[in-house]
């Protein structure tokens, strides 16, 4: 049987699909395009951070659905839990919320079952098949830079975010789990692994024994051989002494490099959002981190036209982007989000003004990203080699302080024989 899976959004669900897709293939699925493959089963892992995502979504699964009329078609992920009846209206024929998404290797082995039983299958009921653990379990070929999950869950309640809605509690998977998966990792020839989570910074608050995340990050260090680690996004009151030792005494095995999101420097809309910081808070920290690790590159992200942001609030902004000096800078629009506190909010400011707004801070931010590009140039990396053209022998790769960088292979490599599974051609 041939399958296809789509994913939408975060590092979580890129994970969470590997771990289906794997699974599919090693019942014998074959994983194939679903716009040419002719699937007989389509996954859709979705995403609903923002009203363009649900857009995404929803174009997908029609189009989806047009192209394989005949293939069952299952939609995970965010998006499900506020939108079933667009699902229901276009004909999806397995709606699974994320804590069920899970599931699905499981009730697509009934499905095989009950086809090879006789002429007409059925559709398994969703709550069938249960299967336990956080971490994902497996590694894709379909990433260069394995994503090891984890954590799942948030519950930090920003005025603007649906997160904590569709995606529940913490969950922490136990640290001998995620050693496991990067000691398989390894073992696989790949040499850099990536941690993710919804909420990575709360890892462990559901475990016991003030087991948090320089914990877990020093025992797979002692632990196994991975010669890189990369954090994904982290906030910024979630950086602490221990965090910050761990990689100030690890720094050729961790990456310099750290995503903190800011989402504004005005104190009035960072109060509004229900932000943990102020934004002094933020500058301090931040200096603080560069003190402790010199080195280290620091990504952002910042939403523009909140309610009720003043010109005041969006110039407080741009001073502060511009100050801190980040070496990327993800601008997006305030989305409104049914059933979030900020859905609610009346003083919302004009789509035309938003425009501007994100122009004006994409502009601030592509300045200060040729600024700490041509300030690398001349330096010595090392990078995790992610894709190669096997004509030029030309390849690319992400330096531990997040450049891509694009150098030509040795004629040692490139008659070595050895097997690289990071490297796509």
């Amino acid at each position: 049987m041939r399958f296809s899976i789509k994913t939408l959004g975060c590092k979580v669900n890129l994970c969470e699909s590997d771990e289906i897709s794997n699974g599919l293939m090693m019942l014998g699925f074959q994983r194939v395009d679903y716009r040419n493959g002719d699937p007989h089963i389509c996954i859709i892992n979705t995403c609903t951070v923002t009203s363009e995502s649900d857009r995404k979504v929803r174009q997908l699964a029609r189009r989806m659905r047009n192209i394989n009329k005949e293939a069952k078609i299952i939609v995970t992920g965010c998006f499900v839990k506020q939108n079933r009846k667009f699902l229901e209206d276009i004909r999806v024929d397995l709606i699974l919320d994320n804590d069920k998404k899970k599931d699905i290797q499981g009730l697509i082995e009934i499905i095989i079952k009950r086809t090879a039983e006789g002429p007409a299958p059925s559709w398994p009921e969703e709550t069938i098949i249960k299967k336990s653990g956080t971490a994902c379990t497996r590694y894709s070929q379909n990433h260069s830079r394995p994503i090891v999950k984890i954590q799942d869950g948030c519950e930090q309640n920003c005025t603007y975010c649906i997160i904590p809605k569709v995606r529940g509690k913490y969950r922490s998977a136990e640290s001998v789990e995620v050693v496991r998966k990067i000691k398989e990792l390894e073992k696989n020839g790949f040499e850099e692994a990536v941690l993710t989570g919804i909420h990575i910074g709360k890892y462990g608050v559901d475990l016991e024994n003030a087991y948090r995340l320089d914990r877990l990050i020093g025992d797979v260090l002692s632990n196994t051989g991975i010669k890189r680690l990369r954090i994904s996004s982290i906030e910024i009151n979630e950086i602490d002494d221990r965090l910050l030792s761990v990689i100030s005494k690890n720094r050729e095995r961790i990456a310099s490099h750290f995503h903190i999101p800011l989402q504004s420097g005005s104190d009035a809309v960072l109060k509004k959002m229900a932000r943990p910081y102020t934004a002094a808070y933020f500058i301090k920290m931040v200096s603080r981190i560069r003190k402790v690790l010199p080195d280290i590159t620091i990504t952002t992200d910042v939403m523009v036209g909140f309610p009720g942001e003043s010109d005041e609030d969006f110039s407080n902004t741009f001073e502060m982007v511009e100050k801190i000096g980040f070496s990327k800078l993800h601008v997006f629009k305030y989305s409104p989000r049914p059933e979030t506190r900020a859905f609610e909010f009346k003083d919302g400011v004009e789509g035309a003004l938003k425009s501007k707004r994100s122009s004006v801070l994409r502009g601030c931010g592509e300045r200060s990203r040729d600024l700490f590009i041509n300030k690398n140039i001349g330096k010595k990396h090392i990078v995790a080699a992610e894709m190669i053209d096997p004509a030029s022998s030309m390849m690319s790769g992400t330096s531990g302080n997040y450049i891509r960088i694009y150098f030509r292979a040795g004629l040692d490599f490139v008659f070595s024989g050895r097997q690289y599974p990071s490297l796509k051609v």
